[in-house]
């Protein structure tokens, strides 16, 4: 596993953002900071993912039709694949708001839509730690 260029491991990360402006700035930022990401524009196929790319943390927005990024949150949480899984829930709504959603859906942290770029990654890195640090990987 290659490390970040801060100096950090590299984290796998999955964003499910059905917006797909949103969906590219939250993989880019995380991207510029040397991380990988997996992108999802709804809660199909997010399991898989977790599963299948041994993914660190997922970023979740809380709009997502069908299934909220809350409830697909808590869905991982009661479920074995959210165990260690850090998850961040993005969203335009306000700070304090958001937060009582997180901790409703069991979520490790919260960033808002208006801070993507100076809190993502660093939102990101606190929940896969509090999560108990980076899976575990074989082979390359």
């Amino acid at each position: 596993m290659t490390d970040a260029p801060d100096g950090r491991p590299k984290m796998r990360v999955l964003v499910i953002d059905d917006d797909d402006i949103a969906r590219e700035l939250l993989c880019s930022t995380l991207k510029a900071a040397g991380h990988e990401t997996f992108e999802l524009q709804s809660s199909i196929g997010a399991t898989r993912c977790i599963q299948e790319q041994k993914v660190d943390a997922v970023v979740l927005d809380v709009m997502l039709p069908t299934v909220s990024g809350d409830k697909l949150a808590r869905m991982f949480r009661q479920s074995s694949v959210g165990e260690q899984l850090g998850i961040v829930l993005v969203s335009s709504r306000s700070k304090p708001e958001l937060r009582a959603l997180a901790t409703l859906a069991q979520a490790d942290d919260i960033v808002t839509k208006s801070e993507i770029q100076r809190g993502l990654v660093i939102a990101v890195q606190r929940a896969v730690v509090r999560r108990g640090g980076l899976r575990r990987r074989t082979g390359g």
